[in-house]
């Protein structure tokens, strides 16, 4: 139920879509709800609706973050495997060392690729530098393709060889990180333009 403003709780589940990857015969555990792709459906419901302007507002405002979380491949999936029966939590259970520091999640390090500060010149120079998403991928407007998408992406490109079975830490090379800051600067001008 959306009640507007008047929440002020973080939804922490609302974040994500555990969409299970089992490898090495491991059993997954399907997606908990609610989850993102709940939040995105009911966010457009009620968009679309006759819902107070207050409730329309805050909703737009959580559908624009969670549209974006959705096309990080981290934020749609969760590892199973022998060594992590319960799952990796989208990558927050992995530790990743870089050439200088060791110890950050290989969600965290995600998250990061494209920056930290957070300030809006930093987020609209971030922007003009952005290729323009590609035009059949972004007249995609199902939210389920969106995870899939992303959860497929995680399956090929975040769980390489580079990130092992178990907690690690595992050591991403230039290679990994460079490829990794390039596949999260296109997902995020796709899901600018969703």
């Amino acid at each position: 139920m959306n009640i507007g403003y008047s929440d002020h709780l973080a939804h922490d589940y609302w974040h994500f879509v555990d969409t299970p990857y089992a490898v090495d015969g491991a059993q997954g555990r399907p997606a908990p709800e609610p989850n993102a792709l709940n939040e995105i459906r009911l966010f457009l419901k009620t968009l679309a609706g006759d819902a107070s302007d207050d409730v329309k507002s805050y909703d737009v405002v959580w559908l624009l973050h969670l549209v974006g979380d959705v096309h990080q491949p981290l934020h749609t999936v969760s590892r199973f495997s022998r060594k992590m029966p319960q799952g990796d939590r989208g990558g927050n259970d992995e530790q990743v060392c870089l050439a200088f520091t060791c110890g950050a999640a290989l969600h965290a390090f995600w998250d990061g690729l494209l920056g930290n500060k957070g300030s809006a010149a930093d987020a609209y120079a971030l922007a003009n530098g952005l290729a323009s998403a590609d035009a059949a991928a972004a007249a995609d407007l199902n939210p389920e393709d969106w995870v899939k998408e992303s959860s497929d992406l995680a399956r090929k490109s975040v769980y390489t060889e580079a990130v092992g079975d178990g907690t690690g830490p595992f050591t991403l090379d230039q290679s990994y990180q460079d490829a990794a800051r390039q596949l999260a600067r296109a997902q995020v001008a796709l899901g600018g333009a969703h």
